[in-house]
């Protein structure tokens, strides 16, 4: 599994190193350094990393050697992040989003007029257009959760998409790219909606109601229709990893994409799929899950 997200942060990071190349950017909760070291490969001026926990970021300060600096420090301090953020022109958050507890505190401090993108990888979570954020509780002994100077059991919120996407307007930002990531399952013919359906309907395609019947239909079609749609009914949905693009529409010109588009797979989905290594990359995995299915099949009947 870490293989496939080193993979897959090095592409979406290379998709956008225009934001990258000869910029200076913060990195914030870079973690070993591993993201830190591709964005000072792919050209940047200078990288600032920022990660709580010192002995991870010992890893990084170890192998990435170069034009970047260390900080050790929590990212929702305003006094560490906002003189960090003045000298930048592009700040990229990972994983990092769902493990906080003042997400508005940090949207306040990035969301700068001096920043031209943010990077944002995140859990998507359930498609809805209203703004939501849905809480938990986690332990801040675990290298990967949340981080907390005097306690162990923290509170963090995963913001969807809709947060996101109206928490950047206050600040002049809007989103122009979305990329989905993660290995939720295809929707089965019988979850899809009319409406869904209906977007995607090639001319050749069954009526929609030969598709949420038994009847026997074209393993081709059955494929593309599986291509374009995720499960994301609940125990699905905080599984599903997403990457945002927000633009300040003062310092870019760009045309910002829908919140709605963003919840349609196949939209999303083909930005990212722009190399033919990629598309090979997702062939292999898709008849993995395939393959997958099919001996969990067999063993339901054994």
């Amino acid at each position: 599994m870490r293989i496939k997200e080193s993979y897959e942060k090095k592409e979406y990071l290379k998709l956008n190193q225009h934001l990258i190349k000869n910029k200076t950017v913060l990195d914030l909760a870079c973690h070993d350094g591993e993201s830190t070291g591709i964005i000072k490969d792919l050209g940047a001026n200078f990288v600032y990393g920022v990660e709580a926990r010192e002995e991870v970021l010992q890893k990084a300060k170890n192998e990435v050697k170069g034009n970047v600096d260390f900080f050790v420090g929590d990212i929702q301090d305003q006094k560490l992040i906002a003189p960090l953020v003045k000298k930048c022109q592009s700040v990229i958050l990972l994983g990092v989003c769902y493990h906080l507890y003042n997400h508005f505190g940090l949207f306040t401090q990035i969301l700068r007029p001096n920043i031209d993108h943010v990077l944002i990888e995140t859990i998507a979570g359930p498609e809805t257009m209203n703004p939501a954020m849905f809480w938990g509780f986690e332990n801040t002994n675990h290298v990967s959760n949340g981080w907390h100077p005097e306690t162990v059991e923290i509170p963090h919120g995963a913001p969807n998409l809709s947060w996101i996407f109206a928490t950047a307007n206050i600040f002049g930002f809007s989103c122009d790219w979305a990329w989905s990531l993660g290995d939720l399952p295809a929707k089965t013919r019988h979850n899809i909606t009319q409406k869904e359906y209906t977007q995607i309907k090639q001319r050749n395609w069954p009526e929609y109601e030969k598709i949420i019947s038994n009847d026997i239909i074209q393993e081709k079609i059955l494929n593309d229709i599986s291509t374009m749609f995720v499960d994301d009914s609940p125990e699905h949905s905080g599984k599903k990893r997403i990457v945002l693009r927000l633009y300040n529409r003062q310092t870019i010109s760009s045309t910002p994409i829908n919140l709605a588009d963003c919840y349609v797979w196949r939209t999303h989905k083909e930005q990212g799929e722009r190399s033919e290594e990629f598309k090979k990359y997702h062939e292999e995995e898709y008849k993995r899950y395939k393959n997958k299915q099919k001996l969990q099949e067999t063993n339901n009947l054994l």
